[in-house]
Parts: structure tokens; sequence; C-alpha cells
């Protein structure tokens, strides 16, 4: 794919926080939205359902959206963490992409590629990749590259021999630098999640919600299959969000 016959319009940009994380990080997710506005990219915060069963490995969602919102038409896809927040200087993401390369992403504070920033280009790589990796969910990984829970993991054991993909400047996912200028911010675990400030409210609304969730997966009386609830989540999310889908943008 050219990058020269890409339209502002057919980018999205997308996070997910399920599981009361979008009233957590609510000032993050306007910073994303601002940053499609400013670039005519379509924007979704998938912020529904409120409970997921999954906990933690919600994180796979992820891979599912981006693979269903390229093969419905976008030609590129910007996953940013609900933690993450895009600064204002942040450029659009032509100043990202290199020619022959479909898979972007940069190393976080471990020195291992961090799957909170992922974009994608629409390329039979790309889908490849995320097949592959999806794929391998319940597959053993090295523990050089197991974080331990999600599908961060996987991500970075399967771009070690992927030729499509291009390490961007941490500038573009910056999780342990406080006094970098950097693009886009990410306060997930590590040296920066200290320096997030949550709004009082916003926390304490998170915090029943969490209890809540907690209550329900205790009372639940059988054992979570993590793909078939992550198959039913992702349905879920794609008839709650249709923009997901590029002919409904």
């Amino acid at each position: 794919m050219s990058y020269a016959n890409l339209l502002p319009e057919d980018t999205l940009v997308i996070t997910i926080a399920i599981n009361g994380y979008g009233f957590l990080y609510q000032r993050n997710i306007a910073s994303q939205r601002r940053y499609a506005q400013r670039n005519h990219y379509h924007y979704q915060a998938v912020t529904r359902p409120y409970y997921s069963p999954l906990g933690m490995e919600v994180a796979w969602l992820k891979l599912h959206l981006i693979r269903y919102a390229l093969l419905s038409g976008y030609k590129q896809v910007l996953f940013v963490d609900a933690d993450a927040y895009i600064q204002p200087q942040c450029p659009p993401l032509s100043e990202a992409v290199q020619d022959g390369y479909s898979i972007y992403a940069a190393r976080g504070y471990s020195d291992r590629v961090n799957s909170g920033v992922l974009l994608l280009l629409s390329s039979p790589e790309s889908i490849a990749f995320l097949d592959r990796v999806i794929s391998m969910r319940d597959k053993a990984i090295p523990d050089s590259d197991d974080v331990g829970w999600g599908e961060n993991g996987h991500v970075i054991h399967c771009l070690k021999d992927e030729p499509s993909f291009f390490e961007l400047s941490n500038k573009w996912n910056n999780n342990s630098d406080p006094g970098l200028a950097d693009y886009i911010r990410h306060f997930s675990a590590g040296p920066l999640r200290q320096r997030y400030q949550f709004s009082r409210p916003a926390k304490a609304l998170f915090i029943c919600l969490k209890l809540a969730n907690g209550i329900r997966r205790r009372l639940a009386a059988h054992d979570l299959n993590v793909t078939v609830e992550l198959d039913k989540l992702a349905q879920q999310c794609l008839t709650t969000y249709p923009q997901l889908n590029h002919t409904h943008r």
C-alpha cells in the first residue's frame, strides 16, 4: 500500500477502557480524541461493557479489534492504551510510517516492545501477524518474552522475526522518561505510573465498579474459558461500536 494514497478518514485511532477504566483515564481518552480530531482521523474509545470476567486478559481484545478494523476497510489503525496520553505536539502518523513496513511499535522501560501503542497498516503481512499472535494465545513463549499476563509477551515474541516490523522511537510510547519531549506518554506499570494524577471522583467510581466486578467473578460457578470469552467480547464490542467497521465511519 502506498502511504501517499491514504486519506485521513481511512485511519482509526482506538483505545479499550472497559471494566471501569474509561472512568479512571478520562483525561487520557480526551487527549486521544483531540489528536484524532486534529488530524481528521476516526476515533473510538471502547468503554463498554462495564464488566468482563476476563479481567486483565481483556488486553487480548485489542488484537481482535485491530484486525477487524483493518479487514473492514481502514487503511491504518493506531491502538493506544487508555493509560496513555497523547501530547498536543504529537505529529500525524505519516511521520512515523516508513516505506516497506506495516507494523510499528516502540520499546518500553523493560527494553522490550511495549504493545500499549501499536500502529498497523493494512497489508497481508499485518493481518498474518495478528493471526499468528492470536493463534498463539494458549501456547507457551520463552521466559525472556513473557510479561506474566495479557498479549504483550506474545507480541514481543512474534515481532522478533517479523520483517514488516519497524521499531519506533520511544517518543511514540514513553513509559520511562519523565523528561523526554515525547509524543505519547504512557502511564503503564513502570517509572511513570506514580506521576499520573487520578481525579478523586473517577477513582472512587472505578474502585466501586472494581469491587462489584470482583463479586460477580466470585459468584460465577464455572471455569473461565478465555478464548471463548474473548470471542464473545469481541462480537459484543463490534455490535456496540459499529464505527469499528470502516463502512460505518
